[in-house]
C-alpha cells in the first residue's frame, strides 16, 4: 500500500500566528540584522509575535549555523558600554565590536537550534552609569516534512509493528515514548541514533485509518502560518494475530510490598477463553521457564465487558522490552502488556548553571535561571513540581526513566529558604536549598577618606602623598553598589588590616579588623531577606583603633592599608588591595659640616681670576628639597647660609691666605647616596671678614656623615 497522504495540523499545545512586521524588539536599536549563509534578515520586516513574545524569525538549514550580526543604535540614547553575555545556545566566534560607531558586529555558532528553547541575545548596556539588562528574542524555523517508509506491510492484532519514519529534519521530531491510543491502533515515536521509528500496535480486526500528531521542536512556515504539528494520516488491514491481545485498565503498575504480596485491582479485556477463579501466570517469553512476571487471579466479569483481576508482580517489566505472555501452565493462551516499574524515587539532584558543568548540588540563588536534573527510578511517570519556582518549559527539557531535566527559574523576590520537589500533591522527601549569593564584589563600594581626600580603594594606585596633617583616617562603605537589580553578590565580609610605618618603614603601630560584614541597601532586592545580625555598615575610624594616632606621626610615615575577602567565605574571585598613604614633606632644614677643597675664590678687590685655596670648612644652614613625586628622595641641590673658613688646615707659621666669610652657598651632591663620604661642588660668594671686601667662589669638597 502506498502512503495516502500528509496534512499539516495546528496542536493545541502551540498557537499558529500570521506572520507579520511588529514593533521594534528594543527601546536602544532602530534595527537588528541577522545573516545565515546568503540571506538576511532583519528586525524590520522579520520580527514575529510568538507565544507572547516578540522575536526575530529567521530560517536554518543546519543545527550548528553560523550568524553574523549588526545592531544599528537608534542614536536616541548614549551607549557608554555594550557587552553580549555567553550562553550555551551559541559559542561567539567573533567578539562584539562597535564598527566605526555606525553599528555593533559580532558573530555566533549556534549549537543545536532545533532544541534550543527562549532563544535570544542577552546583553548588558552601560547608560550613563546604569547597568541595563537587554534581551533580543530569536525565533529559528526550519521546513520540516515526514513519511512512512512502509512496503505495504499489514498489521496483526496484538503483533507491535515498526516502521520507519523518513523525514529531512529528524533532530526536529519530537519523539514519544509512551504508547499513545488511536481508537483501534496504540502508537509511539521513538529514535535511535539519530532515525526515527513510529511503532503501531492493533486490537482489532478490519480496514483501520490512524491520523497521526507529529509534534516539532520549532516551527515551520505554511502559508502564512507558524506551526508546531504535522499530521500523518494512513490506513492500514489489521487481520488476526496468533494470539489474542487482552488490554488492562492500568499501563503502570509499581512493584512494591503492597503489590508483591497483596497485589493489585485490574480490568481485563473479556474472552470467552477466561476461566473465572484461575490463577494465570504471566511470563516474559512464549518458551517454557521463562522468567516470572506476575500472577494474574481472575475475579468475577463486569457488565462493562471486562474481568475484575487481582494481579500480583514479582519482576519489572517494561512495554518497550515486548510482550506479556498469559499461561495457563506452561502453556501461552493470551498475550498482553504493561509496565511494571520501581516506585518513583530521586536519588540524586544535579544543577547545571549557564556555561558550567553539572555538579552534584541541590543549592540555588535568588534570580537564577538553572538547568536542573533529578536522577532516580520510575521519573518517566513522575510529575515534578517546585513550588515557587517557575518551570520554563511545559514539561521537563528531557525525561527517561532514570533521569529528568527542568530549566527554572528562582524569583528574586522568593522568600523561603528551602523548596520541597513535589510529585503531583505528594512530597518526595527531596528539597532544593535556597541560599543568599555571596560573591566577592570589587572594592568600589569602599572609600577611604583623610584630610581633605576621600578615595575609592578600587580607584587609589599607588601611593597617595599627603602634605598636611591627616587628623583621622576614616573607611565608609557604600553599600548601595554592592547588589544591582539583576546583578546580586550579598554580603561582603573583609578583614582590613591597619599598618602604621616610620620613615624607615619600621612597624609603629599594627591592627586587624576581621570579618566585617558590609550588608546591600534597601536598594537591594534581596534586602529584607539578608540576615542583619552581623551586619556593620557604620564608618570606620582608624584612631578609635591605634595607639600611635594619625595626626601625630611625623614626616614620610606611612599608613598602609590591606582590604581583602574573608578566605573561609569566598572559594573564588576574591579581592584583595593594599593602599598606602604617606606624609609628604617639600623640603628640609639642617646644619651641615663640609669641606670645600680646591677653591677658586676670587675676591672683588684683587685683579685676576683670583687663586685655588686648600681645604676650607663650612658651617652651613642649609634647605634641602625633595622630589615631588618621590617619596623621601632629595633633590640634587641645596641652598643654605652661614660661615666658611678658607684655608682652615693651612697649619704653616707663613700662612697669610686664610680668612673667614659669610657666605651665600649653592650645593651639588648626590642623592639619596648611604656612603660616609660624599663629594660635592660649591657655588657662591660672601664677605671676607679680614680682607673686608667681597668674593665670589666655585669649586668641590666632600661631606662625612656620622
Amino acid at each position: 500500500m502506498t502512503i495516502k497522504k500528509i496534512v499539516l495540523g495546528i496542536s493545541i499545545f502551540f498557537c499558529s500566528i500570521s506572520i507579520q512586521a511588529q514593533n521594534s524588539l528594543t527601546e536602544y536599536f532602530k534595527n537588528i540584522s541577522l545573516q545565515i549563509d546568503t540571506t538576511i534578515y532583519n528586525s524590520l520586516k522579520d520580527t514575529v509575535h510568538y507565544q507572547g513574545t516578540s522575536a526575530i524569525l529567521f530560517k536554518y538549514s543546519k543545527e550548528q549555523e553560523v550568524c553574523d550580526v549588526k545592531l544599528y543604535p537608534t542614536g536616541k540614547h548614549t551607549i557608554k558600554k555594550i557587552r553580549l553575555l555567553e550562553s550555551g545556545d551559541y559559542m561567539i566566534i567573533d567578539s562584539l565590536i562597535s564598527y566605526n560607531s555606525l553599528y555593533y558586529t559580532f558573530k555566533v555558532q549556534f549549537h543545536h537550534l532545533s532544541k534550543s528553547s527562549f532563544l535570544r541575545f542577552r546583553f548588558t548596556i552601560v547608560e550613563d552609569s546604569v547597568t541595563k539588562v537587554q534581551d533580543i528574542s530569536l525565533l529559528p524555523v526550519t521546513q520540516t516534512s515526514v513519511k512512512l517508509n512502509t512496503k505495504g506491510e499489514d498489521l496483526s492484532v496484538g503483533e507491535e509493528k515498526v516502521f520507519e519514519l523518513v523525514t529531512n529534519r529528524p533532530e526536529n521530531i519530537k519523539p514519544v515514548t509512551d504508547w499513545q491510543s488511536l481508537f483501534d491502533i496504540d502508537y509511539r515515536i521513538t529514535e535511535n541514533n539519530g532515525q526515527l521509528f513510529l511503532h503501531l500496535l492493533a486490537f482489532a480486526t478490519g480496514n483501520k485509518t490512524i491520523s497521526i500528531p507529529i509534534q516539532t521542536y520549532t516551527p515551520y512556515i505554511s502559508g502564512n502560518k507558524l506551526l508546531n504539528e504535522l499530521i500523518l494520516i494512513r490506513s492500514f488491514q489489521v487481520k488476526t494475530g496468533g494470539l489474542m491481545f487482552l488490554q488492562t485498565d492500568k499501563t503502570d503498575i509499581v512493584l512494591d510490598e503492597k503489590s508483591k504480596n497483596e497485589g493489585v485491582e485490574l480490568q481485563l479485556d473479556n474472552n470467552k477463553l477466561i476461566q473465572l477463579n484461575t490463577e494465570y501466570l504471566i511470563e516474559a517469553k512464549d518458551a517454557t521457564g521463562s522468567p516470572l512476571i506476575a500472577e494474574l487471579y481472575t475475579k468475577l466479569r463486569l457488565a462493562n465487558n471486562k474481568i475484575l483481576c487481582i494481579l500480583r508482580v514479582y519482576n519489572y517489566h517494561r512495554k518497550a522490552d515486548g510482550y506479556l505472555y498469559v499461561k495457563d501452565g506452561n502453556n501461552s493462551k493470551f498475550i498482553t502488556n504493561f509496565n511494571i516499574l520501581p516506585k518513583i524515587s530521586i536519588d540524586k539532584i544535579k544543577i547545571m548553571r549557564n556555561g558550567k558543568d553539572w555538579v552534584d548540588d541541590a543549592t540555588i540563588y535568588p534570580g537564577e535561571t538553572i538547568n536542573l536534573r533529578i536522577e532516580g527510578q520510575s521519573l518517566d511517570k513522575a510529575h515534578f513540581n517546585f513550588g515557587e519556582l517557575v518551570n520554563l518549559a511545559s514539561d521537563s527539557i528531557v525525561r527517561n526513566e532514570n533521569f529528568a531535566e527542568y530549566k527554572v527559574k528562582v524569583p528574586m523576590g522568593i522568600s523561603k529558604k528551602t523548596i520541597d520537589i513535589m510529585n503531583g500533591n505528594q512530597s518526595t522527601g527531596k528539597t532544593l536549598t535556597i541560599k543568599e549569593y555571596l560573591k566577592a564584589h570589587t572594592l568600589d563600594y569602599i572609600t577611604v577618606g583623610f584630610g581633605d581626600r576621600h578615595r575609592l580603594v578600587s580607584k587609589m594606585n599607588g601611593p597617595e602623598l599627603y602634605d598636611k596633617t591627616i587628623r583621622d583616617v576614616l573607611i565608609s562603605f557604600q553599600s548601595d553598589k554592592i547588589d544591582g537589580e539583576n546583578d546580586l553578590y550579598g554580603k561582603q565580609y573583609i578583614n582590613i588590616q591597619a599598618k602604621i610605618l616610620g620613615k624607615k618603614d619600621e612597624i609603629i603601630d599594627e591592627i586587624t579588623i576581621d570579618d566585617f560584614a558590609v550588608c546591600p541597601d534597601t536598594k537591594s532586592p534581596r534586602y529584607q531577606f539578608y540576615d542583619k545580625t552581623d551586619c556593620k555598615n557604620s564608618e570606620i575610624s582608624l584612631n578609635s583603633k591605634l595607639s600611635n594616632t594619625t595626626y601625630s606621626l611625623s614626616e614620610w610615615s606611612k599608613i598602609k592599608l590591606t582590604f581583602k575577602n574573608s578566605s573561609d567565605k569566598y572559594t573564588q574571585n576574591a579581592q584583595s588591595k593594599t593602599v598606602e598613604i604617606v606624609l609628604q614633606k617639600h623640603y628640609n632644614f639642617d646644619i651641615d659640616v663640609s669641606f670645600p677643597t680646591g677653591l677658586l675664590i676670587k675676591k672683588m678687590n684683587t685683579p685676576g681670576y683670583g687663586d685655588f685655596g686648600g681645604v676650607s670648612m663650612a658651617v652651613l644652614g642649609q634647605f634641602s628639597f625633595y622630589q615631588k613625586d618621590k617619596i623621601n628622595r632629595f633633590r640634587p641641590y641645596r641652598i643654605g647660609a652661614g660661615f666658611l673658613a678658607i684655608n682652615a688646615f693651612d697649619f704653616s707659621h707663613t700662612g697669610t691666605n686664610g680668612d673667614i666669610g659669610a657666605v651665600l652657598l649653592g650645593t651639588i651632591s648626590p642623592v639619596n647616596t648611604d656612603r660616609k663620604l660624599t663629594f660635592s661642588i660649591y657655588l657662591g660668594g660672601g664677605y671676607l671678614l679680614n680682607a673686608k671686601t667681597l668674593f665670589w667662589l666655585i669649586g668641590p669638597g666632600f661631606s662625612v656623615k656620622i
